[in-house]
C-alpha cells in the first residue's frame, strides 16, 4: 500500500494527463507512388481547452521527431485539427486547400505498419496508435482515420477531423 498511494499520486498530477486532449486522429503511411516525402499525421484537440503542441514530440522508428510550426500558431483550440507532415512542401503540393495548421516534423512512415507516439514537452505519452497494412490505406489513395476507438481506411481530408 505504501508503494501504492505514491505512485498513484505521481500519476495524478502526471503532465501526460493534462495535455491528453490532443488524439492522433489521421495517418496518411503509404500514397500511391512514390511516398517519400509526402506522408503525414493529423492531431485533433479533443479536450475543452487549447493546447500548445509546438513542444511536442512526434515518437517514430525508436526517434523522438521534433514538431516545428510552419503555419498556424501552434497553439490548437478545442476541436481543431492540425497536419504534420514529412515535408510540408510536399504536403502543401499533394494538398494546396489545405489552410490549417501545418508542422513539419523528420519521420519516414513504413508501409508495412508500426506504432506512432505522441508526446508532450515532459515526453509523457499523450496519444498512440498502431497500424499495419491489414487495416487498409496502403497505397490506395486513402488514409487511416480514427473513428471511435478504432481506425479504418477511408477518404484522406487532412485537417478535418470529425468524430
Amino acid at each position: 500500500m505504501r508503494i501504492l498511494v505514491p505512485f498513484l499520486f505521481s500519476i495524478l498530477l502526471s503532465p501526460t494527463f493534462a495535455e491528453a486532449s490532443v488524439i492522433i486522429t489521421e495517418v496518411m503511411y503509404d500514397l500511391p507512388g512514390t511516398d517519400t516525402g509526402r506522408e503525414w499525421i493529423e492531431i485533433t484537440n479533443v479536450g475543452s481547452s487549447p493546447v500548445d503542441v509546438r513542444k511536442y514530440k512526434f515518437f517514430e522508428a525508436d526517434t523522438n521527431h521534433a514538431i516545428a510550426p510552419i503555419s498556424g500558431s501552434g497553439v490548437l483550440s478545442p476541436g481543431s485539427s492540425a497536419v504534420i507532415a514529412d515535408n510540408p512542401t510536399k504536403f502543401k503540393i499533394d494538398w494546396p486547400q489545405y489552410s490549417g495548421d501545418l508542422f513539419d516534423s523528420p519521420f519516414s512512415l513504413s508501409n508495412t505498419g508500426e506504432s506512432l507516439v505522441l508526446k508532450d514537452s515532459a515526453l509523457g505519452i499523450v496519444d498512440s496508435i498502431s497500424y499495419d497494412r491489414a487495416l487498409g490505406a496502403a497505397g490506395d489513395g486513402t488514409t487511416l482515420k480514427r473513428s471511435g476507438i478504432m481506425f479504418i481506411s477511408a477518404v484522406a481530408t487532412p485537417g478535418t477531423h470529425v468524430g
